[in-house]
């Protein structure tokens, strides 16, 4: 019998409906969605303006969100209660820098049209003053440009009236990923927000694996060969590029966007056979999606999806602190968790 894969079932059991409304702006495939829909949220507006992430996100959840942000309207977007939005971070993500150079684009705000996305967001907050939001981004944007790239986020926000708040949460105790994010929460309350301590799951990369996987996703011997002679290399000169072979009894470095690409920084050792890729559905559970979640892309398409996307239980806690703010404002939430373990 296979192990249950380490993660969250979220249970909720309100039978008035849903509790609060949500907006999901640059929303990717849903992940901020899945969490506020488990705490009682119904979303009532979305907007994605990659194709891919919205055929994923229609499967999901039975609807194509709005396109570019950019380019909708304000009288399209409703009043609601909680914003979600995690903006575009190519522009101060740590791990594109050298691509963006390459490219000729410009990093953080100096990009027109990615980096100015937030300031759109910021608009949206204005018109529409949901009583609470919740941004995701990389932890780079933190000390980006000495910190002053945070600090206008923070200014802009809290101009519009909000006590803003934000701290880089790792993902590690909830499942066995590394993975650090900025999230940057504001309230239109008085009361202080503090953002939760995660509980120690003691997650393990053996727990999310697969017990058949087919032999696709093994390295093949051109591919495998290449890594350890590149690897090599770059020792010999010093510095760490290179493959990584997960240990799976601990918990692994990022899975990012371009994994799909060759699989080298998270490889599963096999034995008497090349190392292999994780599967679309092992990166869904390493970010806390649930099995039901349904992967109707390439394999090259979900892997950017994943690495691009939110650790679903990380923002359920987050989330679950909200609520608790604005419930004093007429809003009652029903929210248990069910833990599922190994």
């Amino acid at each position: 019998m296979s192990k249950k894969p380490l993660g969250f079932k979220f249970l909720s059991e309100y039978n008035a409906g849903p509790q609060f409304t949500f907006s999901d702006l640059c929303s990717g495939i849903g992940g901020m969605r899945l969490a506020f829909e488990a705490l009682g949220g119904k979303c009532i507006f979305s907007s994605e303006w990659n194709k891919f992430c919205q055929k994923t996100y229609f499967e999901n959840f039975g609807e194509i969100p709005h396109g570019d942000i950019t380019k909708v309207s304000l009288e399209t977007i409703p009043k609601h209660d909680i914003l979600l939005a995690g903006f575009p971070c190519q522009p101060f993500s740590k791990g594109g820098f050298a691509t963006r150079k390459r490219l000729n684009k410009k990093n953080g705000f100096k990009d027109i049209d990615q980096g100015h996305i937030f300031f759109h967001i910021a608009r949206i907050i204005s018109d529409k003053k949901p009583q609470a939001f919740l941004l995701e981004n990389v932890p780079r944007l933190e000390r980006m440009d000495d910190g002053k790239t945070l600090q206008i986020i923070k200014d802009t926000l809290g101009n519009l009236g909000y006590n803003i708040h934000y701290k880089i949460i790792n993902s590690e105790k909830v499942v066995p990923q590394r993975r650090s994010r900025l999230f940057i929460v504001g309230t239109l309350m008085k009361s202080e927000f503090e953002f939760p301590d995660m509980p120690q799951l003691n997650p393990k990369l053996c727990d999310i694996l697969q017990k058949y996987v087919h032999d696709k996703y093994t390295l093949s011997d051109r591919l495998w060969g290449w890594l350890q002679k590149h690897s090599k290399k770059h020792s010999k000169k010093g510095n760490g590029f290179g493959y990584r072979i997960a240990d799976t009894r601990k918990t692994t470095c990022t899975l990012s966007a371009r994994y799909g690409k060759d699989g080298s920084e998270i490889l599963i050792p096999q034995r008497r056979k090349n190392p292999r890729k994780l599967t679309p559905r092992e990166c869904a559970r390493l970010m806390g999606f649930p099995d039901d979640f349904k992967i109707p892309v390439s394999d090259t398409q979900a892997y950017k999806q994943f690495g691009n996307s939110v650790v679903v239980p990380i923002v359920y806690f987050i989330g679950n602190k909200i609520i608790e703010i604005i419930q004093s404002n007429s809003i009652k939430i029903s929210h248990p968790i069910k833990i599922l373990s190994k």
